[in-house]
């Protein structure tokens, strides 16, 4: 808390990234780093907020932290513990409750593009009427985020490092950069670009300047 609270109040940011792919945002940058990093437990969960949590009925203690916490009634704790879907609004307070880590984010049920767009906007509030400078360490790029906890394969060279003071710019630099260089379309996740510019995050145009 007291971190995040001092990020609130500097008027300077350094944002240093590793580039690498993300089973939901196609892939991670600048912009995942400032909006994930600068959040609060809970602004993380609100831009997975639409992913229907999955519970492990063999860790559930049957403590009933989560029928508590639930707003909608959706867990159901009988003979095996489980959640009903149809009730379940994906506001994942269940799994930052849990003490006993039964409840996970089921990634596969997040929308790729609403997901991207509360990225978006979590990042713009977090350097609003701050000077922000950006860098890219485009290194040991893996398929998915470094929070998968498992030993990840490097599935491109290494393309070297990126700095700006524009996000939009900076990511798609980056990516476009290291698919030219593969030959090969790597990752997803272009719409933040056009979005992120929508709102005002920064532009998409951008002039590579080796140094």
């Amino acid at each position: 808390m007291q971190n995040r609270k001092k990020i609130a109040e500097n008027n300077q940011l350094i944002v240093l990234t590793h580039f690498k792919g993300h089973m939901e945002a196609g892939f991670g940058g600048a912009i995942k780093q400032l909006a994930m990093g600068c959040a609060s437990r809970g602004g993380k969960l609100a831009m997975h907020s639409k992913s229907k949590p999955i519970l492990n009925p063999l860790k559930c203690k049957r403590c009933y932290t989560c029928t508590k916490s639930c707003p909608t009634n959706a867990y159901i704790i009988n003979l095996i513990p489980h959640i009903d879907n149809k009730k379940c609004i994906g506001c994942a307070k269940c799994i930052s409750v849990c003490p006993h880590g039964a409840i996970s984010a089921n990634w596969l049920s997040t929308l790729p593009n609403e997901f991207i767009e509360k990225m978006a906007e979590y990042a713009y509030a977090a350097q609003k009427n701050k000077k922000v400078v950006y860098i890219n360490f485009i290194f040991n790029i893996t398929q998915e985020c470094d929070c998968v906890n498992k030993t990840q394969n490097t599935i491109a060279q290494d393309a070297g490092i990126m700095a700006s003071i524009n996000p939009v710019a900076l990511n798609k630099a980056s990516l476009e950069y290291l698919r030219e260089k593969e030959k090969k379309k790597l990752f997803g996740g272009d719409k933040i670009f056009n979005y992120a510019q929508k709102i005002g995050l920064g532009n998409e145009q951008y002039e590579l300047v080796k140094i």
